[in-house]
């Protein structure tokens, strides 16, 4: 599949350009990878899709382990 994307800010080209240097590949390769890891995971709206609310009791049984880590 080919991709073309226009109107991207020139900025935002700027940093993809620094990040596929500074991982030592070409612009072209580290889209694909990162594309390619962005479309392993669950997008938000699939993710919240697939997960019921957190109900008040789990949510203070976590606060409260949390601040059981945070103590020791």
């Amino acid at each position: 599949m080919d991709l073309n994307i226009k109107g991207l800010d020139d900025d935002v080209g700027k940093r993809l350009r620094h990040q596929a240097a500074a991982a030592g590949v070409s612009m072209q390769q580290y889209l694909r990878t990162e594309l390619t890891r962005i479309a392993s995971r669950l997008s938000p709206a699939e993710f919240v899709r697939g997960h019921r609310p957190m109900t008040r009791d789990e949510f203070l049984s976590i606060r409260q382990r949390l601040r059981e880590i945070d103590a020791s």
